[in-house]
């Protein structure tokens, strides 16, 4: 009877001995504070941000390729001949020109000094989802530098899984939040490139793809965005160059007058 009271104590102390153990991960990772975890995250997109050449100032930017937008409601795929014209700090221009490939469609989008208007063929309008959305692509041509200056909250995610787009393999991810809105950043743990970016509550996903050397920046060249887990655009560049002279006149063409 003795006995068997010694090898239960015995097994119950080596239990305990290890569930202390087990035990002790989490302990020390408790010792991680918040200051850490942002101080890391902030450490891996600066790293990203200053690999892709961001931190050279820049004036201008034009990029020209072909865009495709995939099956769209009502038109299927359409192709486009586009070209992205951006005068900091508050002009941005988009021609859209679908007649070489598949319909008569020719679209113009402006932002200037805060008033943004589209054109498509002949008329122009006004339209505040149109103001928006050319404005918020407006204060994000400094990728990941902006997000570095503007987001309130940085952090690290642990493990990247694998999906049907990039394999989590090779990745290291950190996020941040913008006015409650979260943005994660999937990076290239050896070159240290952007391979994705995600937002709009994970919605929407930027895929960034064949990168090349500009003027001693790094761009990518094949952009693929992605809604709701379907491809909906796709970005070709032939063409990317920065510090252009554009004329303010371009930013002015077709401006409806205002209502």
């Amino acid at each position: 009877m003795r006995g068997t009271l010694i090898v239960k104590l015995r097994l119950a102390a080596s239990l305990a001995g290890v569930a202390c153990f087990a035990l002790s991960p989490p302990l020390a990772r408790a010792a991680i504070t918040a200051t850490d975890v942002q101080a890391s995250a902030k450490s891996l997109l600066g790293e990203a941000s200053k690999t892709l050449g961001e931190n050279k100032p820049w004036t201008t930017r034009v990029e020209h390729g072909l865009q495709i937008a995939w099956n769209t409601e009502g038109w299927g795929t359409l192709r486009a001949d586009y070209t992205r014209s951006i005068k900091k700090p508050d002009k941005l221009k988009i021609d859209q020109d679908n007649s070489a490939y598949d319909h008569p469609f020719f679209r113009a989008y402006y932002y200037n000094g805060g008033d943004a208007w589209s054109m498509v063929n002949l008329n122009s309008a006004r339209n505040p989802q149109v103001t928006a959305n050319l404005k918020a692509l407006l204060e994000r041509v400094d990728g990941i530098a902006f997000y570095l200056s503007a987001c309130d909250t940085f952090f690290t995610v642990p493990q990247i899984p694998s999906d049907s787009l990039l394999a989590g393999r090779g990745l290291l991810r950190a996020g941040c939040v913008l006015k409650g809105d979260t943005t994660l950043f999937d990076v290239d743990a050896k070159t240290h490139v952007l391979k994705r970016r995600i937002e709009n509550k994970g919605a929407r996903a930027y895929i960034l793809e064949d990168y090349r050397e500009i003027q001693g920046r790094r761009f990518p060249f094949h952009v693929t965005v992605y809604d709701a887990g379907k491809k909906t655009n796709e970005f070709l560049w032939k063409e990317i160059t920065f510090d252009a002279k554009l004329d303010d006149a371009m930013f002015e063409e077709n401006r409806p007058p205002k209502q």
